[in-house]
């Protein structure tokens, strides 16, 4: 008997722990000491991607120089337009020139440039976050002006990419899964088409998942339509894993061509410079790219270089009838997405 009153207490006493345990499971969380520490996981509806936008080339002599100087304002160029390019979050542009702390003096005819350090103020003031030096100027005062140019852009939180002369892959830029590679086929024996896609391929094997846009100064100066040679190139470079190919030097917006389902933008002409003799060097094109999970974006931007040596967005009159055509001398599958002023690819 005795046993058995023993066994029903402790029958008893085992049901109250494990009531009592279960209590204690649920009640509510403690919270933590600081909201601060929560992180949460947006929305997919929320998702913003980072804006990105391409601009043409830009040169700070001659007679750009001179209307900084008349202006007494190094960032007089970006004054109209300022406002536009501070809405987006990283600006890449291609940079026509070696920035100098002593800069040298040539006539307005040179095509031989060398910027004062205080142009640096233009890309500041337009929010420019990169630029290209891989072009046919910025070697202008030698290896040493283009490591000047480089200190001085680091100097003012300004990245770069690229290299005049060398095609390595040494010379990328990556940020937020993109990477950016800067060539200069100018010359004729710098680098050849082989080697450009050998580098492409090496960047791929290193980096599978990167969106790989190519940033390359080539092609006939003032030619509407890129050459039988940036075809073979652009395709090329898709073929080896380019993802995006942006183009540069004609001084004029070129055609756009759709290969294997990735976007060649041959020439996004002039962004500043003092060339006024035809209309089609005073029109440039922006291009803007949002990457989404099952798309990227890219928006057209034409824009046009007053006599003010200040660039600014086409009026709607004028950007219809620039995209038009655009839309005329590029790939047929195109043509209404280029009209829209907005082309969507699929990842």
């Amino acid at each position: 008997m005795k046993r058995k009153i023993l066994l029903y207490i402790f029958i008893a006493f085992v049901a109250v722990f494990l009531f009592c345990g279960l209590q204690v499971f649920k009640t509510e969380p403690t919270k933590p000491a600081s909201a601060s520490l929560v992180v949460e996981t947006p929305k997919v509806e929320e998702y913003k991607p980072e804006k990105i936008l391409f601009i043409g080339d830009m040169m700070f002599d001659r007679g750009v120089e001179a209307q900084m100087e008349k202006n007494t304002s190094f960032s007089y160029p970006m004054e109209i337009i300022k406002s536009f390019l501070k809405g987006f979050d990283f600006v890449v542009g291609n940079l026509e020139g070696p920035m100098n702390e002593n800069p040298k003096v040539f006539p307005d005819s040179s095509m031989t440039f060398s910027f004062d350090k205080k142009s640096v103020e233009s890309l500041k003031e337009g929010n420019f976050s990169l630029v290209s030096l891989a072009n046919n100027h910025t070697l202008n005062m030698d290896r040493e002006g283009l490591e000047e140019t480089k200190s001085i852009l680091t100097e003012n939180s300004i990245s770069f990419v690229g290299d005049p002369i060398e095609c390595d892959s040494d010379y990328i830029y990556q940020k937020e899964g993109i990477t950016y590679y800067g060539i200069n086929v100018t010359y004729p024996s710098n680098c050849s088409n082989k080697e450009i896609a050998s580098q492409i391929e090496d960047i791929r094997f290193y980096n599978p998942e990167t969106y790989l846009i190519v940033l390359i100064h080539w092609g006939v100066e003032y030619e509407p339509a890129n050459s039988k040679g940036q075809e073979d190139l652009a395709h090329a470079m898709i073929d080896a894993g380019a993802n995006l190919i942006i183009g540069g030097h004609p001084h004029v917006v070129q055609n756009i061509e759709q290969y294997n389902g990735k976007l060649i933008f041959y020439s996004l002409g002039n962004f500043i410079f003092d060339q006024y003799f035809s209309p089609e060097t005073q029109e440039g094109l922006g291009l803007g790219l949002e990457t989404y999970k099952d798309k990227k974006v890219f928006t057209l931007y034409p824009i046009e270089n007053n006599v003010s040596y200040q660039p600014e967005l086409m009026d709607e009159a004028k950007r219809i009838d620039f995209l038009n055509l655009l839309a005329e001398k590029s790939s047929e599958e195109l043509k209404e997405s280029i009209k829209s002023g907005k082309i969507e690819i699929k990842n």
